[in-house]
């Protein structure tokens, strides 16, 4: 029997949804995992029989305005068609949150009933660096993507590897367009950290951000100056972003420190260092000014491209 969730509140400590729920003529399977605004499932069409991904944002989340905040979000998400992007194609409300239906990324099995979704999933299961061939596969998906997303106009609030999906070729980018999403939030976060004694938000059962909180501390990690500062983000803000991940892939260490990446790894080609100089210097007008300028000086990129050409010319 399945069971319409419509005007229920969220109800699990664990997580909001189970498995035989229903959003209209999508079966809820099983609980993906959550971020800084909300959770992630797995998804049935009931005629259709595919598979789809269901972001599941608490109304709390968003204010007195969240229905325009959250119809244009979707909206932004809705147009962004690009191979590097992950695809939302409808969107709902309910009494107690909105909903947003997008292509389901199944991963890579890992072996045993692990399967790496996220470039995130990646790094933690490597606990080590990546091959310089890896990080130039995912940085030319990467930097193409948000190149398409900046040339549109949007701007990405919550970059980091775990929004990062890896897709049969390369990466798919997921929460674009929720920058004003993204905000209440993180004004929410600011508030109970700075005042314990307030209450947390209408949304329960997530009393104090119990779930959200170490997303919402994963995004600030990921954060460029003038965000950490209380600017909004832009596309040069984006890209600073691309060099902290890229620094994670390149040395396998979470944070940045004062070693560049040749002196951590044998054999690293120094140009390395040189790319991320610029790619995170403090002020904006010292870094790449576009992703497709940050992608052509990659260092060895396009003579892997060359080198990827001449072996599939030569299989012909």
């Amino acid at each position: 029997m399945i069971m319409d969730i419509s005007g229920m509140g969220f109800t699990d400590e664990l997580s909001s949804l189970q498995p035989g729920m229903s959003l209209g003529n999508l079966h809820i399977v099983s609980f993906i995992g959550k971020g800084a605004i909300g959770e992630v499932y797995l998804a049935q069409h009931e005629i259709l029989g595919k598979e789809f991904a269901v972001k599941v944002i608490p109304k709390g989340f968003i204010g007195e305005d969240g229905d325009d905040v959250f119809k244009q979000a979707a909206r932004v998400q809705a147009k962004l068609v690009h191979p590097n992007i992950l695809s939302v194609d409808d969107l709902g409300e309910e009494d107690m949150f909105y909903w947003l239906r997008m292509e389901y990324m199944a991963g890579e099995d890992a072996g045993g009933s692990l399967r790496l979704r996220s470039l995130e999933d990646l790094m933690r299961r490597n606990e080590g660096p990546l091959t310089v061939e890896e990080v130039n596969y995912y940085l030319y998906h990467l930097l193409l993507g948000l190149d398409h997303a900046h040339k549109a106009e949007v701007i990405h609030a919550d970059l980091k590897p775990a929004n990062i999906m890896l897709a049969d070729e390369g990466v798919k980018i997921t929460e674009l367009g929720v920058t004003d999403l993204i905000g209440h939030a993180w004004d929410d976060f600011h508030l109970l950290r700075d005042n314990p004694r307030l209450e947390p938000t209408m949304f329960e059962p997530l009393p104090g951000f119990s779930r959200a909180l170490p997303s919402l501390l994963n995004t600030f990690e990921y954060f460029s100056p003038e965000q950490r500062a209380g600017q909004a983000p832009d596309h040069i803000s984006n890209l600073f972003t691309v060099g902290l991940i890229t620094y994670r892939m390149l040395t396998g260490r979470q944070n940045l420190s004062l070693e560049w990446p040749s002196a951590i790894v044998d054999g690293l080609d120094p140009d390395w260092d040189v790319w991320l100089q610029r790619a995170l210097a403090y002020e904006p007008e010292y870094r790449f000014q576009s992703a497709v300028e940050m992608l052509h000086a990659v260092p060895g990129l396009a003579s892997d491209q060359d080198k990827t050409a001449e072996t599939q010319h030569a299989a012909q």
